[in-house]
């Protein structure tokens, strides 16, 4: 059986991971930040644009590949460009 392996699989998307919590948003696998505001960031994905929208947003960690956006997260939806 690999149920183990396809669970990961599906849980773990090589092209992109996205956590969403009440008050901050992890983001995996991104490829730029485009947009960079307190009530709005943009990121660039690798087939689309992650918007995330709020209040008092700001970055409290960034890696080469990996964002932890904290605030009062209201939206996050994504559009392709």
């Amino acid at each position: 059986m690999h149920l183990k392996e396809n669970l990961l699989n599906f849980l773990y998307d090589k092209d992109y991971f996205i956590s969403i919590y009440e008050n901050y948003v992890h983001v995996f696998n991104y490829q730029e930040l485009v947009s960079l505001k307190e009530n709005k960031i943009i990121l660039k994905m690798l087939k689309f644009n992650l918007v995330i929208e709020g209040s008092n947003l700001f970055i409290t960690k960034m890696l080469k590949n990996e964002l932890l956006i904290k605030g009062e997260v209201i939206k996050v939806g994504k559009e392709y460009v």
